[in-house]
């Protein structure tokens, strides 16, 4: 399939677990972009029921569009590897071989989470002028600290969020990404060391230099939706990162909304009474799927979990702030080294 601008191609990653949540995404990505010719969803597959996959067949012959699933390999299986597990590598690993478990005939591809919502049309993001670089993404603010601590990467290096990347996939097969990214990661397990971003870490380890950094509206993240701007930067410490001005702009008109978890967010959001910032679009979203009439998703937390959630609040919310630092950049990457 060549590139085409009224036609495009998204892939996504689910498990059953989260199939609704996928589902919603899909959801707003057809309703929002009714003008375009085409769009075909690809599914990555993690053993989505029968039943739930015929729901979003359903839900795709509504809006006149292409949905197709592709099972998810067995890592195990396709590294030859005994190391490579869905433990080891995160359930979203899949993204680490796009270019070999897509068709052949896609050559460009918007790679989105499940958990996130496209908002408006998404023209200007498929046609963007990639010029020399292979991939494309939005900065995610991981901070100078982390970047050095859990990422394996340099203070100041670009680091794009996976929960969305614009990838020319015939670029990715005829320099054969998906064994360098082998050879990364088989490196860090000889050495002992563990991945601390799954396919994020090795993506902009490896494509670092080479990733186009896009406006921060094609992937606004929970985090900048629910801090202010002066609270992210004392909390993250980026080095190079997007304006206050062009944060606010993403605010105002987001493209796509990514609902990662966060810390002081206390329920997510697709959990009943969420007190995520986008809970109202995502419910309205959810009407337009088969799960409109299904309970809600819940999530039961530990006793530990769901204290720590309160904990955050019952502090001063600056203290929480510095306190939520001194964690992502001390004790979280000492953990992760003892594991």
């Amino acid at each position: 399939m060549k590139y085409s601008a009224n036609e495009i191609n998204v892939v996504y990653c689910s498990s059953d677990l989260f199939s609704e949540v996928c589902a919603v995404a899909i959801s707003s990505l057809f309703e929002n972009n009714k003008h375009l010719a085409g769009i075909n969803v690809f599914v990555i597959d993690d053993k989505i029921s029968e039943k739930n996959k015929q729901r979003i067949y359903y839900m795709a012959a509504r809006y006149k569009r292409n949905v197709t699933f592709i099972p998810l390999p067995d890592p195990w299986e396709f590294y030859h590897d005994e190391r490579f597990t869905i433990k080891s590598l995160g359930h979203t690993y899949a993204r680490m071989i796009l270019g070999d478990i897509m068709p052949e005939y896609v050559e460009r591809i918007i790679s989105l989470d499940s958990d996130t919502m496209v908002l408006n049309k998404i023209d200007e993001l498929w046609n963007t002028d990639m010029g020399n670089h292979p991939i494309a993404g939005v900065d995610d603010c991981m901070g100078k600290v982390a970047l050095v601590k859990t990422q394996h990467l340099k203070a100041d290096s670009v680091h794009c969020n996976a929960g969305m990347y614009l990838i020319d996939l015939s670029v990715w097969r005829e320099e054969k990404w998906t064994e360098q990214f082998f050879e990364y990661i088989k490196n860090l397990f000889d050495k002992g060391i563990s991945l601390g971003g799954y396919e994020e870490e090795v993506i902009n380890k490896i494509l670092s230099e080479r990733m186009l950094v896009l406006h921060s509206r094609f992937n606004l993240m929970t985090l900048e939706q629910v801090l202010s701007y002066k609270e992210l930067m004392r909390f993250r410490e980026p080095i190079n990162y997007y304006t206050e001005e062009e944060i606010d702009e993403a605010k105002k008109n987001p493209v796509i909304t990514h609902t990662t978890n966060f810390f002081y967010i206390q329920k997510r959001i697709f959990e009943e009474n969420s007190d995520h910032p986008m809970r109202k679009q995502y419910e309205n979203y959810r009407a337009l799927t088969p799960w409109k009439n299904d309970p809600p998703m819940t999530v039961n937390p530990t006793w530990k979990q769901f204290m720590m959630k309160k904990v955050w609040h019952m502090m001063p919310r600056a203290m929480s702030i510095r306190v939520a630092n001194l964690v992502r950049n001390e004790v979280r990457p000492r953990l992760e080294k003892k594991a």
